[in-house]
C-alpha cells in the first residue's frame, strides 16, 4: 500500500524502517541538546549503540533511556476511548524487549504534532516531553489494559516493523515541558 493513500502528510513511507532510523539519529541528536540547554538534564548518545544498532538510545541523568518522538497524532484513537490530541504509541516488539532487557530504563516522548487534521478530524497542536520510568509504562499496559492496535499493512511485515502498538495517553506521563503551541 502506499503510504501516501494513508496520510499524505507523513514525510516518508512509514514501512521503511531503515529510512526512519537514520530519521531519528538526527532527532536523538535534537533531543539530547535541548535536553542539555533547555531542561537542565544531563543526557548523551548511549555509548553502547556503537558496538549494538539496537541498544536503547540514550543516557539521560546517568539512566538507560529510550526516545519515542511523534508527529503525527493517532487521529482515529477516539476508537480506544483515548482523544487523539494526547493519544501516543509505544510498540509491542519495544515492550517486550524492554521488559525482558532493560526493565529499568526510562521512556521519553517527545511529541511535535506537526500535523493537526486529518481527513476531518481535526485536533489542538501539543508540543512537549514527557517521561516515565518502563516500569509504568508496564503497569498501564498490564494493569490499566492499554488497547492495542495491529497494524493492518504491516500483517506479513519481514523488514522489522512493530506489528502493533499499545495506545497511551500521554497524560499518563511525567510533563517535563509542554506548549499548546509550536515555538519553532
Amino acid at each position: 500500500m502506499d503510504h501516501n493513500s494513508r496520510n499524505e502528510s507523513v514525510p516518508h513511507n512509514t514501512e521503511d524502517k531503515n529510512w526512519w532510523l537514520l530519521h531519528g539519529v538526527g532527532l536523538e541528536n535534537r533531543f539530547i541538546r535541548i535536553c542539555n540547554e533547555k531542561l537542565n538534564l544531563d543526557a548523551l548518545i548511549n555509548p553502547e549503540k556503537k558496538n549494538n544498532p539496537y541498544a536503547p538510545d540514550l543516557i539521560v541523568n546517568k539512566r538507560i533511556a529510550d526516545l519515542k518522538t511523534q508527529n503525527t497524532p493517532f487521529f482515529t484513537s477516539t476508537r480506544y476511548k483515548i482523544e487523539p490530541r494526547f493519544a501516543v504509541t509505544f510498540n509491542r516488539k519495544d515492550y517486550e524487549r524492554y521488559k525482558t532487557l532493560y526493565p529499568d530504563i526510562d521512556i521519553y516522548f517527545w511529541v511535535d504534532w506537526i500535523q493537526t487534521e486529518w481527513r476531518g478530524i481535526k485536533v489542538d497542536y501539543l508540543g512537549g516531553i514527557f517521561t516515565l520510568p518502563f516500569k509504568s509504562v508496564q503497569e498501564i499496559i498490564e494493569n490499566e489494559n492499554a488497547p492495542e492496535h495491529h497494524y493492518m499493512q504491516r500483517v506479513n511485515d519481514n523488514a522489522g516493523n512493530a506489528k502493533s502498538s499499545f495506545i497511551l495517553d500521554i497524560r499518563s506521563f511525567h510533563k517535563l515541558f509542554a506548549t499548546k503551541k509550536r515555538i519553532y
